[in-house]
């Protein structure tokens, strides 16, 4: 997934943080952070053979009620969540984009009939070609690069050129159809929910994406960042929610790190590394939140 880092000045005081009490329902290990590998190895296996992203994603029953863990520990279900694309002032209206979200291949496209981001899966279901390499037509459909399928904003196909124009509608069945996923433009942030089954098309209504009310805020300058990282989502917040780190890993880059008071100590190095001091007010399988010397840090899951 691409990172995508937000950098606020000033920083705000702390603003309450709705967290779930319940867990969500259990995903199949395979999308655990155990099984994370394992689960990538086997998407390629089967997009090789000839499997869209949408078969894949859905292929896993889900299970309605909350099972436990060995461990007795609630279980994340890392499907039952909202992902940042991309900051709209990124995508270009006039093109299709390429994503890569848990590995999922998506495509996200403006329609401009609509005058809304749709976000599809990034495979044509005629030959699976990636949608990502097409372009928006003359209509504002989005059109595959190889045949020219062109589809509309709920992903249904509306027309295939080799199709007779006096013969069967075959651009109606189902099968022409692209998986469609919700999505929601908050914070000037493309988010999409990475289920494309019909009945999660509401989940705006139960779930939205969380809000950073201070990207909004006029008295805020927010500073959008995309890297791509050649490493895993794991290693990357483990790093960031390591501040021990930085006057050592970042020395000479980071300006204006203080020493940390320790009472007792006498041996202090110029780069001014000591204890952290941290305090977790609220916490639990959603994510938490920890109060700062210079504003807080919130956390949420994923």
């Amino acid at each position: 997934m691409d990172p995508l880092s937000l950098l606020q000045l000033p920083r705000a005081s702390r603003p309450p943080m709705p967290l779930a009490a319940a867990a969500a329902p259990l995903v199949s290990a395979r999308l655990s952070v155990s099984g994370g590998a394992r689960s990538v190895r086997r998407r390629r296996r089967r997009r090789a053979a000839g499997l869209s992203v949408f078969a894949v994603a859905t292929e896993t029953p889900r299970t309605e009620e909350q099972q436990p863990s060995p461990s007795g520990e609630e279980r994340f279900d890392w499907l039952d969540q909202w992902y940042p694309l991309a900051p709209v002032c990124d995508l270009d209206p006039r093109a299709p984009h390429g994503k890569t979200v848990l590995g999922l291949s998506v495509v996200a496209w403006y329609d401009r009939g609509a005058g809304e981001w749709r976000v599809f899966d990034d495979a044509c279901p005629h030959r699976l070609a990636p949608l990502s390499e097409g372009r928006i037509d003359d209509r504002g459909r989005l059109q595959c690069v190889y045949h020219g399928w062109c589809f509309d904003g709920a992903g249904a196909c509306k027309f295939i050129p080799q199709a007779p124009a006096l013969g069967p509608p075959v651009h109606t069945s189902s099968r022409a159809c692209v998986a469609s996923y919700p999505c929601v433009v908050q914070n000037n942030i493309l988010w999409f929910y990475p289920r494309a089954d019909p009945e999660h098309s509401d989940v705006l209504q139960r779930k939205r994406p969380p809000l950073i009310p201070e990207i909004d805020d006029p008295d805020f300058v927010t500073v959008y960042g995309i890297r791509d990282l050649p490493y895993g989502y794991d290693i990357l917040v483990e790093n960031l929610m390591d501040p021990a780190h930085v006057p050592y890993a970042h020395k000479g880059i980071m300006r204006g790190i203080r020493k940390k008071e320790d009472p007792g100590r006498v041996d202090y190095d110029k780069e001014g590394g000591g204890p952290v001091k941290m305090k977790i007010e609220q916490a639990n399988i959603e994510g938490f939140v920890s109060p700062q010397e210079r504003g807080y840090f919130q956390f949420v899951a994923p």
